[in-house]
């Protein structure tokens, strides 16, 4: 498994974006955490899901399958 260092919370393990499922939890820079909603879209190179922080709001983040994020 590959990992990735988040500022002002340390090194964790990864995952390809392509992994993340609806009620996954992921975990952000300085140990942030957000739930996905939903998945919005996916394309053959990209995943579109929406978020919802511990705040409350929901945002809509786009990012590449490839890329690497903690998931808990």
């Amino acid at each position: 498994m590959s990992k990735i260092q988040l500022i002002g919370y340390g090194w964790v393990e990864a995952q390809p974006a392509k992994n993340v499922k609806q009620g996954d939890t992921l975990v952000w820079n300085y140990g942030e955490t957000s739930v996905v909603e939903t998945i919005v879209k996916e394309t053959p190179k990209q995943i579109v899901i929406t978020e919802r922080y511990r705040s409350g709001k929901v945002y809509t983040r786009r990012m590449g399958k490839e890329r690497l994020v903690c998931i808990k």
